[in-house]
């Protein structure tokens, strides 16, 4: 039990003292403070959601991806599952199959995910391409970097046609199988 502090005069101490925080309390305390504001302590985190342009409207979706919002009304789209979330920004067609890619958690070291073997590119006809380049140097738990692909089909037929669709699906990070970005060129 925690002794009482005296004053000089010998009557008992007003205020907090170190010995008031018993463990219970100071748990309490460790507690509100790393739980964000407005949440449940124990409730599972929000799921996905879209990051959107200047004016676009906010969304949300799953794991794998934004859902039921016509392509491209983000440039800027966002993925959360598995501790982990993907942020996919396409700067449109005048800057060409090129995507930054931003991949944040607290839980999982990033250096080992290479999107030149997990990314595809599947265009508006169903073709499927594997990226070019994945310039984005190890960080750990946070990786940013370029997700380049080739302008062309093998047949020579221009990946970015207007009106048509693009997906960027990005497999198996933070065992979320797919994770599906999609926009209108």
């Amino acid at each position: 039990m925690a002794r009482m502090r005296r004053r000089d005069d010998g009557s008992p101490a007003r205020g907090w003292t170190a010995a008031a925080l018993t463990p219970p309390v100071m748990l309490g305390l460790l507690i509100a403070a790393c739980t964000a504001p407005g949440a449940t302590p124990g409730a599972a985190p929000a799921v996905a959601s879209a990051t959107p342009a200047a004016t676009a409207p906010q969304r949300t979706g799953s794991p794998a991806g934004p859902t039921a919002v016509p392509a491209g009304s983000a440039l800027t789209q966002s993925s959360e599952g598995g501790q982990v979330t993907v942020k996919v920004t396409w700067q449109g067609a005048s800057a060409g199959p090129v995507f930054k890619v931003v991949m944040d958690t607290h839980a999982v070291d990033l250096d080992g995910y290479d999107l030149r073997q997990t990314a595809v590119l599947r265009t508006g006809d169903g073709r499927e391409l594997r990226p070019t380049g994945w310039d984005a140097p190890k960080g750990g738990h946070h990786r940013e970097g370029l997700l380049t692909f080739p302008a062309t089909t093998p047949d020579g037929t221009p990946v970015i046609i207007a009106g048509r669709t693009l997906e960027l699906v990005i497999r198996d990070v933070a065992a979320v199988p797919e994770r599906k970005f999609q926009w209108t060129a």
